[in-house]
């Protein structure tokens, strides 16, 4: 196939050509009016498996032939049989040993890390021992490095690295691990084709020899007399003496073609001994790009070398810069742009290595039923199949929380094989009952509780809840196996219901991956010995995170969503460089924990500036393709993003070039991206202007309104008559949220049951009252407040106002007759029909015979105005007292009411009631205010006197509060 040569044998594609294409035309031209055997015999090396597949492609639509063998560069046993290499050993036991390794370490040495880092701790060096073996660098070369001012750090990390060592001297005995063992195979391959190389050719094609064995590899391959490497994105506008500097040192590491100047390098070739194969679809645009992308040393060239650009808006006639203001306005930009490459039979691609810009494009573009061809897959973890079993495995040893347990119940794969509404029926009592008692945690005396009150249909489905509570409440013994064993049986019991043999748990193609995962820990079981049953879950879920589920059931071939090294794949008519932003694309290097970079330098490992140059590898590649559309956000997030750096210098190119029309360019492509962003802003806009709802005042029936109201909704009824109107008319309640939580509310309903039951039970003696108080207040505190730190904040709270609260309550008992706590009562108001009930915190009978009414506020204590017009609760129960309304308090004149604060100034407050106040004067206001709510011409209007505008009531949203003008002018609406 290719003619003697002097030199290793390398050829170029520039970016922007059609890659595969170009190389598969070559091969077919080189072998026309050749035996079709011959085509056979041809090894051409990928490195993706998206690029075999295209590749087999295109040489099936080339007609009948036999097609050469397309393997990947990483099959060393395929590429060539034969070779002797020890057995692999899988990363999961690698990982199992590690973290073996790892827990022993931190056990013997606690104040290395904590015990639960041993999992993640153990990934890290999985990955630094990836980079170990791959560049061909001995445990010990690592400990015998010079460390220098690094000592402090380097001790504590050498404990650590030593597990390398030691895992690496154990492991050899019986496997190798991956990337050990690819190096030897290549190290293998490499020897026998240097003494006996084969006479057919050996093409890789697609590889940068980013990595060190692919790199060796490749230079076996280029030396070979029938051999050659074919390099996407080969940058033929960069000058020699570019390349020259390229080659000469590590510091243009993050230049796009530093891994082809290092791999010349390595060959002993020179750049100009590189032939070129194919053209790009626009040679302006790759000039403008190479020049864009110079090494900062030399971007003075821009101006030297600018001119001879010529005019700019030519290379740039098929770009558009998207500049949204936010990441979903952005993702609805790209979905428009692909949307009209659909709708004009043009195949598109958006090329981004932000997974939640992936996400938020997929979403918007199922407005249309388009469902991309995305490389990306999803994460098993967050599959539905990944998500049942990490949410299974999360309950486990405990008593579920409530929230935990509804979103396992409510899983679409719990009891999947049953009859599902009816399971859905039942969660969604189980959850109002949760709710209505402000569960914390739901142990069997719970389930108890909840089944005395269920109906008898609904004993099957208790006895299946009770079931899974048992087994889940109980941790497996500490052995890896026993661990899966347990977490599998409770996955398919949950999963099937009490059908076992109807389990939907595996069925679909994410279901058969998380099977496969997880019998993966089954087989490597005898290696992760002991192991909490946290330890496996922390691992699985890193393992489930590592896995994808590529299910293209449905998906669109012309419709492609690319990783950023697939933009090599190429053939797209549009190309979308999504997510240009700093921290995406170039994405921030990851730290690594346990070597520098001086470090990284003195071993020969990659720099981090590394994957930078790799990232602006691909970007270069895909920014030549046909028609192109860049894309980023302003913000990012809750912050402003930076533009990604090549943006930057595209655009400051652009700028700096007026000469060459480079500010209209720019221009221009600002204008492009800005209709796609109009298109998309007009997505989610409505057809037509819908006219905004007045101010509620709903009127209904008289006979439909309230007769009954608590002394603490005549405060709501004055300010929010709305909220009056949708809990008694509409009879809708507000649920209390499904994880409680230690609010005001709960704060004040503890507290009022420590003082009442103080009240009631504290001693006579001052010496022990306070004692009595404290104890009282654990009590409740244990019933009612589970959170230990909300606990120990709330009891140093009482603890610092419980001496005044003692002096306060040998000061309330003196001179009194009787006192109760909590008291209930109800009050019919005359001929009205209508009913007045409530329950007073505190009521002491005087030795006068009056009457003192208190009520405790957690609180301020409200002011005399607004005792007078809104908070009337204390001056309502005394007339509910005066008229002996309350259980066991005979009715006698009220001489004052109180409110006692129990903030962090404690104080009491005492009322006389007079002018104003006389509980005559509340009496009839009571009546005119409720018998004004029982005309039909008074309207529930919503909000009518909130206090501060910036509260927010119960009901709010049901009255489209925000929606309408507070100052308009309100009339009442009957309501049926």
């Amino acid at each position: 196939m290719f003619d003697p040569s002097g030199c290793p044998r390398v050829f170029g594609v520039p970016p922007g050509a059609d890659f595969p294409q170009v190389v598969v035309e070559r091969i077919l031209d080189a072998h026309a009016g050749r035996p079709p055997e011959n085509l056979a015999r041809v090894r051409l090396l990928v490195n993706s498996r998206r690029m075999q597949r295209r590749f087999a492609s295109l040489f099936r639509a080339s007609g009948p032939l036999l097609l050469p063998r397309i393997l990947l560069v990483t099959e060393i046993e395929r590429i060539l049989p034969g070779i002797d290499l020890p057995r692999p050993v899988s990363r999961l036991r690698r990982q199992l040993e590690l973290a073996q390794l790892t827990a022993r370490l931190v056990d013997a040495e606690p104040d290395l890390a904590h015990p639960a880092a041993a999992v993640s701790l153990a990934d890290s060096l999985a990955s630094l021992l990836d980079e170990i073996q791959g560049e061909g660098i001995a445990p010990g070369q690592v400990r015998a490095l010079e460390i220098g001012d690094d000592s402090l750090h380097w001790q504590r990390s050498l404990k650590f690295l030593d597990i390398v060592g030691a895992y690496v001297e154990s492991a050899s005995e019986d496997g190798l691990d991956f990337e050990a063992r690819r190096r030897l195979g290549v190290e293998q391959v490499s020897a026998a084709w240097a003494s006996d190389p084969p006479d057919s050719p050996v093409i890789i094609a697609g590889s940068t020899g980013s990595r060190t064995t692919t790199r060796m590899l490749m230079c076996a391959v280029a030396r070979l007399p029938q051999g050659a490497l074919v390099l996407p994105g080969f940058d033929v506008d960069l000058p020699g003496p570019i390349w020259d500097s390229l080659g000469a040192s590590r510091d243009c590491e993050d230049h796009p073609q530093y891994r082809f100047a290092a791999l010349f390098s390595a060959l002993g070739m020179a750049r100009d001994q590189v032939a070129t194969w194919g053209e790009p679809p626009d040679k302006d645009r790759n000039t403008l790009v190479s020049l864009s992308l110079r090494p900062a040393q030399v971007t003075d060239q821009w101006l030297s070398e600018g001119p001879g650009t010529g005019d700019l808006r030519r290379a740039t006639s098929s770009m558009a810069l998207v500049e949204a203001s936010e990441s979903r306005e952005e993702a609805q930009a790209i979905s428009v742009a692909i949307r009209e490459a659909v709708q004009q039979g043009e195949r598109s691609a958006l090329v981004t290595r932000d997974q939640d810009l992936v996400r938020r494009v997929s979403a918007s573009l199922s407005r249309w039923d388009i469902a991309p061809d995305n490389s990306f897959g999803m994460q098993l973890s967050l599959t539905p199949p990944g998500t049942f079993l990490l949410q299974v495995g999360r309950l486990v040893g405990e008593s579920p929380r409530p929230e935990d347990l509804i979103a396992l119940l409510k899983h679409p794969l719990t009891r999947v094989g049953t009859d599902r509404g009816f399971h859905l029926a039942n969660t969604r009592q189980l959850e109002l009952f949760l709710r209505r008692n402000s569960v914390h945690a739901f142990t069997e005396a719970e389930l108890k509780r909840f089944a005395d009150g269920s109906p008898d249909e609904r004993r099957e489905w208790i006895s299946w809840l009770e079931s899974i509570l048992g087994p889940l409440g109980r941790l497996p013994s500490p052995t890896l196996l026993d661990a899966v064993t347990h977490h599998l049986e409770l996955a398919e019991s949950i999963s099937g219901g009490n059908d076992k043999d109807e389990n939907g748990l595996w069925a679909k193609s994410s279901g058969r991956l998380a099977l496969a995962t997880i019998d993966r820990f089954l087989a490597e079981s005898d290696f992760g010995e002991p192991v909490t049953f946290a330890d496996y879950l922390r691992l699985l879920e890193r393992t489930m995170q590592a896995e994808r589920d590529r299910d293209l059931s449905g998906a669109r071939h012309d419709v492609t969503i690319w990783g950023a090294r697939e933009a090599r794949v190429q053939g797209p008519d549009l190309v979308i460089l999504g997510g240009l932003n700093e921290g995406r694309w170039p994405e921030q290097p990851d730290p690594d924990p346990w070597l520098n970079r001086r470090m990284r330098a003195s071993l020969g490992l990659p720099l981090p500036e590394g994957q930078t140059g790799l990232a602006a590898h691909d970007y270069q590649q895909a920014i030549a393709a046909r028609r192109v559309v860049l894309s980023r956000s302003s913000r990012d997030g809750d912050g402003d993003a930076v533009p990604s750096r090549w943006v930057n210098r595209l655009t400051n190119l652009l700028e700096g070039l007026p000469g060459q029309s480079g500010p209209e360019a720019l221009v221009e492509m600002r204008q492009r991206g800005d209709r796609l962003l109009a298109l998309a802003g007009m997505l989610d806009r409505p057809a037509r202007t819908v006219k905004p709802e007045s101010r509620p005042a709903p009127s209904p029936p008289s006979d439909k309104r309230p007769k009954k109201l608590s002394v603490t909704e005549i405060q709501r009824l004055i300010r929010d008559p709305y909220a009056i109107y949708a809990r008694h008319v509409l009879r809708l309640r507000p649920l209390l949220p499904l994880v409680p939580e230690p609010d005001v509310r709960l704060k004040g309903t503890v507290f009022h049951a420590i003082l009442a039951a103080f009240a009631e039970t504290a001693p006579a003696d001052k010496a022990i009252m306070r004692q009595r108080l404290l104890q009282i207040a654990d009590e409740e505190f244990r019933k009612d407040v589970p959170w230990p730190a909300i606990r120990a904040h709330w009891r140093g709270h009482l603890e610092q106002i419980a001496d005044w609260l003692v002096s306060e309550e040998v000061a309330l008992r003196a001179g009194i007759k009787d006192r109760k706590a909590e008291v209930s009562g109800e009050l019919r108001l005359g001929a009205t029909g209508l009913t007045i009930s409530g329950k007073a915190d505190r009521i002491d009978r005087l030795s006068s015979g009056e009457l003192v009414i208190y009520d405790y506020k957690t609180g301020g204590i409200p002011s005399e105005p607004q005792i007078l017009h809104f908070d009337r609760q204390l001056l309502i129960e005394a007339v509910m007292a005066e008229r002996g309304a309350f259980e066991g308090v005979p009715e006698a004149p009220v001489g004052s009411v109180s409110h006692i604060s129990i903030g962090r100034s404690p104080k009491r407050k005492s009322i006389k009631l007079e002018g104003g106040f006389e509980t005559g004067t509340v009496h009839a206001e009571l009546i005119e205010l409720l018998e004004r709510f029982q005309s039909p011409g008074t309207g529930y209007i919503s909000r009518r006197a909130m206090e501060k505008m910036r509260f927010r009531g119960d009901y709010d949203h049901l009255a489209r509060f925000g929606e309408w003008d507070a100052s308009a002018t309100t009339r009442p609406r009957p309501v049926e």
